[in-house]
């Protein structure tokens, strides 16, 4: 239809600004949604995993991550455990049932029923960011089928308990427990089982369902109980804005860590009393406590790390600088090379060991790293259909897929909206033909 032969109702159709408008929104949701089928919006995956960070800060050295780490010596232990003078645990108060072995280990329950225990450390955690590594064995090597019970409690709670019948530790608490469960008294789950519970003070733990309404998070830790290696790591880390990740070593070897839990918005009081407990019941075992060393975790600025996307760049740029030292040593070393003509060569050789030997320690990381990323990934990609998903990428992804629902339903009200001017026009000019073949 040329423009001359135009109704002035089409003309005025077409010459509108709403419908311009509206046309070129069209246009740029249609171009959006052929961008969107091309190519995938998200963000970038962090460059660690937080198991792959809980590897690194494994490590003690300050040369592997830059942090300033201080050790935690009034929640530590460490043998000889007793005191010389006062003939006490340094810096703990115990509670009932406990037998220390001064070189060997603090018993918190032994083969016997109906015991419990508990202890706390005599002053509160002051670190607001802070790693934890708790050496510790489970064991009754006499029990029928692994037939024990009840386990090992680490708590974070804001005074000190009395003894109570929640492993050892009254219920009602408020803080953090971590219940290393190793007696099925509910129908659910397999045992023994890790169980995480954020207590309010008002809260009740319910013994008979191990728990199960009150559930933080958890994971099953079959080799909890009797490990061939007579020990088992935990390793706890805790950054002031939420972040806490859970790892165990059931096995001895250097860097086996297997991730419990990693979680990203727990809040442990800000007076905080560490504390271990365990109780039996019908079935007994020994719960032998044999070492416990805790670090406060500073930026190199002095103040405590916030959150685990510090810990990331931190590393990040511990390994380029890392990078950047190892490549002028290898500088250094070719010019003294060629300068030193005589006695330099043991210096040569040490500078060389030295170096190896650091390499050897970052491979060992970094193979460690590249199993535990491979096992997330998979562990991502069976959950969530994709192995790169993070939590911001899945929030992102969702937020686009809601705007291009949207913006679908909207191009496609616009069209039907388009249609109906467009039949209302054509009944407009039938009915003008007709009323003028009447006339």
């Amino acid at each position: 239809m040329s423009k001359r032969s135009m109704s002035p109702t089409t003309k005025s159709l077409f010459g509108s600004k709403p419908l311009q408008y509206i046309l070129a929104l069209v246009v740029f949701g249609s171009f959006w949604l052929i961008y969107q089928a091309k190519n995938s919006f998200g963000v970038e995956p962090a460059d660690y995993t937080p198991e792959e960070l809980n590897s690194l800060l494994q490590s003690k050295k300050n040369d592997i991550v830059s942090l300033k780490k201080v050790e935690l010596v009034e929640q530590g232990l460490t043998k000889p455990f007793l005191d010389e003078s006062q003939f006490h645990v340094r810096n703990w108060d115990l509670h009932g049932n406990t037998f220390v072995k001064n070189l060997d280990y603090i018993r918190l329950t032994s083969n016997a029923q109906h015991l419990a225990s508990n202890m706390f450390s005599k002053r509160p955690i002051e670190a607001q960011s802070f790693e934890m590594e708790l050496t510790f064995h489970i064991h009754n090597e006499d029990a029928k089928q692994n037939l024990v019970g009840d386990g090992l409690a680490v708590w974070f709670l804001d005074q000190p308990s009395d003894i109570g019948d929640v492993f050892g530790v009254q219920n009602k608490f408020n803080g953090l427990a971590i219940m290393m469960d190793t007696y099925k008294n509910g129908k659910r789950g397999q045992f023994p089982f890790v169980n995480l519970m954020l207590g309010d003070g008002e809260a009740m733990y319910n013994k008979g369902s191990d728990g199960y309404e009150t559930r933080l998070a958890g994971c099953v830790a079959k080799d909890i109980l009797n490990p061939p290696s007579k020990e088992t790591k935990m390793r706890l880390i805790y950054i002031k804005n939420g972040y806490l990740s859970i790892d165990f070593n059931y096995h001895g070897k250097h860097e086996d860590w297997q991730n419990c839990v990693t979680l990203t918005d727990v809040q442990l009081p800000h007076v905080k009393y560490l504390g271990l407990s365990a109780e039996t019941g019908q079935l007994f075992e020994n719960v032998d406590i044999l070492e416990n060393r805790i670090f406060a975790l500073y930026k190199p600025s002095g103040e405590f790390v916030e959150s685990i996307d510090e810990l990331n760049d931190l590393i990040k740029e511990q390994n380029e600088y890392e990078g950047e030292a190892a490549n002028l040593a290898q500088v250094e070393e070719k010019v003294a090379e060629a300068k030193t003509q005589q006695g330099g060569g043991r210096h040569r050789v040490f500078k060389k060991k030295l170096n190896s030997q650091r390499r050897r320690t970052l491979t060992r990381l970094k193979n460690a790293e590249k199993r535990i990323k491979e096992r997330e990934r998979q562990a991502r990609l069976d959950k969530y259909g994709d192995a790169d998903a993070t939590f911001i990428k899945r929030t992102f992804n969702m937020l686009i897929k809601g705007f291009n629902y949207m913006l679908f339903i909207v191009i496609v009200a616009i069209l039907g909206w388009f249609a109906w001017i467009v039949i209302r026009i054509q009944k407009q000019k039938r009915k003008s033909k007709t009323a003028g073949l009447l006339d």
